[in-house]
């Protein structure tokens, strides 16, 4: 997870930021959203295609300032509950998110082969009904700054 980005960032912003250190060498990305105010929530999901391409953003990045939207955040990572691409995949295939805004969803990339890095068709959901209750459930979701 890349943790503490400036929640005026878009997915678009923040695919371009990791792209100017390891040009289409991430597979999944999920920028969370705030679906009440439109802004990111503060972390996205990446899945980095190698260890190598993981090191490269880390060194570059871990622990300094964004030096953007007049953001005093500095960024952080961690390691998330799900990994890899496959993981992620399921994950969020039978989730209700799929039926947001296009820029709010989860996105995969070809992870090899001459379209590496290149956008990837997302998986159908598999599981009606488990979206269903992604659905149903989405207002139940915490959502941060509220108590």
């Amino acid at each position: 997870m890349i943790k503490n980005v400036p929640n005026k960032m878009t997915d678009r912003d923040l695919l371009a930021f990791i792209e100017r250190v390891v040009s289409r060498r991430i597979d999944f990305f999920y920028l969370r959203m705030d679906f009440q105010n439109g802004c990111n929530v503060g972390y996205a999901f990446v899945n980095f295609i190698t260890i190598d391409d993981l090191l490269a953003f880390a060194r570059a990045r871990l622990g300094v300032k964004w030096n953007m939207y007049s953001s005093e955040k500095i960024l952080q990572m961690s390691y998330a509950t799900y990994q890899g691409k496959e993981a992620l995949v399921e994950k969020f295939k039978n989730s209700g998110i799929m039926d947001e805004r296009e820029a709010w969803r989860p996105k995969i990339f070809f992870s090899a082969g001459p379209d590496t890095g290149l956008p990837e068709p997302f998986p159908a959901p598999t599981h009606q009904r488990r979206k269903e209750r992604s659905v149903h459930n989405r207002g139940a979701l915490f959502v941060p700054g509220r108590a």
